[in-house]
């Protein structure tokens, strides 16, 4: 039975992300990567925070 639940509440995790999120696929050759993601853990953060926040503030200074 909880096993059911489980499978029951992700299905409507899915149905809202997708519903509600775009998913946005970059590519970035290894050492570019690897050097965005060292940068990211010494400042405590991750690439997609990193990434999602430059989108953010880029809409704000150009509408």
């Amino acid at each position: 039975m909880k096993e059911y639940k489980n499978k029951q509440k992700y299905s409507y995790q899915m149905k809202y992300i997708k519903n509600n999120y775009k998913k946005f696929h970059i590519d970035f050759k290894f050492d570019v990567f690897n050097q965005f993601l060292d940068i990211c853990k010494k400042n405590n953060t991750t690439p997609t925070t990193v990434i999602k926040k430059f989108v953010n503030d880029y809409i704000k200074n150009n509408l």
